[in-house]
């Protein structure tokens, strides 16, 4: 998609603008792919997060997805920095990777592949 949209209007576009341009078309691509994936990656992130930090609440609206994925993070970050989960490192750890590979998708498709 970005390069269709570069393609498209780069003639239209002085030189020196160019490179605004296509840093313009990738983060219109990067919001296309977050509208498309709709709440699913925040829900995943609060279902991964409260399972590593084992806290556990009922599952959030789709409405909330967002916030309590933030809620989440931070609850983790804390028993992390607070030393709790130093005997599960390796699992913490890979959940984290997971959750990267996943944002990952969202902004750089393919790019955890290589």
């Amino acid at each position: 998609m970005t390069a269709k949209l570069f393609g498209e209007v780069r003639d239209w576009v002085p030189r020196e603008r160019r490179f605004q341009v296509l840093v313009l078309a990738n983060l219109c691509a990067v919001i296309a792919r977050e509208l498309r994936a709709g709440a699913w990656p925040s829900l995943a992130d609060v279902s991964l997060f409260r399972s590593l930090a084992g806290t556990e609440r009922p599952e959030p609206t789709v409405e909330d997805a967002e916030g309590a994925a933030r809620e989440a993070a931070a609850e983790l970050g804390a028993a992390i920095r607070r030393g709790e989960l130093d005997d599960s490192l390796p699992e913490v750890l890979a959940g984290l990777r997971q959750h990267v590979r996943r944002k990952l998708e969202v902004a750089r498709p393919g790019y955890a592949d290589h």
